[in-house]
């Protein structure tokens, strides 16, 4: 399962803030297929990747597996990223 809870996303750019992601929450559960679809600038790229936190939200929590990733430190979170997720067993 990937679960966001109140995910939002911030960048800094020409001394503005801009939101790229405003309290996203959303479960995926195993078996679930979804596509990520809008506008360019809706902020599709920073969802997903905030789905391993190659993107870190500014608020909230993202979950896969069971694991809340942004709990996790620098170390541990390299460490999840190299598990084996092909067959989903997992999830």
């Amino acid at each position: 399962m990937i679960e966001f809870k109140n995910v939002t996303k911030t960048f800094k750019s020409g001394g503005k803030e801009v939101t790229a992601l405003d309290g996203v929450s959303l479960t995926i559960e195993k078996g679930d297929i979804f596509g990520v679809v809008g506008f360019s600038g809706a902020g599709k790229s920073t969802l997903i990747r905030t789905v391993n936190l190659l993107e870190r939200p500014t608020n909230g929590s993202v979950t896969v597996a069971g694991t809340d990733l942004t709990t996790l430190k620098p170390k541990e979170l390299r460490a999840e990223r190299k598990k084996d997720w092909h067959d989903f067993s997992a999830f």
